[in-house]
């Protein structure tokens, strides 16, 4: 069973290596092989993860990360006695954190849909260049399919893994390594549902 410690980068052939510590100069061991892609051969597909607990910066440090981005669900949930459309709500509030929490360029997004999609996608190749290994952690993302909170953190995911895999199959450089972690989140799949009704999922491993 998984656990914290197997939380770690999924890094594309171009990205910096990491400056190793003083206690690697000293307990050096044989580099991972390499398959033909130029990345490690362990499990380095597995990116999207869920932990019970809020994460320390020790847990953080331990797991190798130089850059993390902090995002909370809840900022994006409206008083229980909204009358309006939860999910617009949540739509714009969200835009409004992840143009600001990734360092995005240019106009606020408005919203995280598929009139933004094509936009947030590309955006997010550029807050992930050009840094160290970028840890990306929701908190209280616990709720259940169809709660208007995650129904947005599942856009944001499809946005970040879409993104990544083309940036990466691009060869895009610096690209870095990029892991996600929902808090809270106890689901073995995450169903993803954009506003044209087009769905996916995409598997949790729990950690």
């Amino acid at each position: 069973w998984p656990s914290m410690a197997d939380i770690k980068p999924r890094r594309p052939a171009s990205a910096r290596p990491r400056p190793a510590a003083a206690a690697d100069e000293t307990n050096k061991e044989p580099p991972a092989p390499l398959e033909d892609d130029g990345i490690p051969n362990d499990d380095d597909e597995t990116w999207l993860f869920s932990v019970k607990d809020p994460m320390t910066t020790a847990d953080i440090t331990k797991m190798g990360f130089t850059n993390v981005i902090l995002l909370n669900a809840d900022r994006w949930r409206g008083a229980e006695d909204y009358d309006g459309d939860a999910v617009t709500l949540a739509s714009t509030t969200a835009a409004a954190d992840i143009h600001y929490c990734f360092g995005m360029k240019g106009p606020a997004l408005g919203a995280i849909d598929m009139s933004t999609r094509g936009l947030i996608e590309e955006q997010m190749v550029l807050a992930m260049c050009g840094k160290g290994d970028l840890l990306i952690i929701v908190q209280n993302a616990d709720r259940g399919f169809g709660e208007p909170g995650m129904t947005i953190v599942s856009r944001l995911v499809d946005c970040i893994e879409t993104a990544y895999n083309r940036a990466s199959e691009d060869g895009v450089d610096d690209l870095a390594g990029v892991s996600l972690v929902l808090e809270g989140c106890n689901l073995p799949l995450l169903t993803v549902s954009w506003d044209d009704g087009s769905t996916r999922s995409l598997e949790i491993t729990a950690a």
